[in-house]
């Protein structure tokens, strides 16, 4: 896991993540409504764990997805 980072491109953040699931705060869409730019909430090889994290609230370090958050993979 990570601390939220400062924002990055979604190009770096699959650059400095690969093959990585990632939950990301979107903090930039581009004209197509696609994400742009992004802080990483939280990153792991694991969509499992990465889902249970964001999706369980009574977990000790979990948080609730909202709609600017989204859940990404990179190869």
């Amino acid at each position: 896991m990570v601390k939220k980072s400062q924002g990055l491109k979604i190009r770096e953040i699959e650059e400095k993540y690969p093959k990585q699931w990632v939950v990301v705060d979107i903090t930039e869409r581009d004209e197509y409504n696609f994400p742009a730019s992004g802080k990483v909430l939280l990153q792991g090889s694991s969509i499992d764990f990465i889902s249970t994290l964001v999706e369980d609230p009574r977990s000790p370090e979990g948080e609730r997805r909202d709609e600017n958050q989204s859940i990404l993979r990179f190869r």
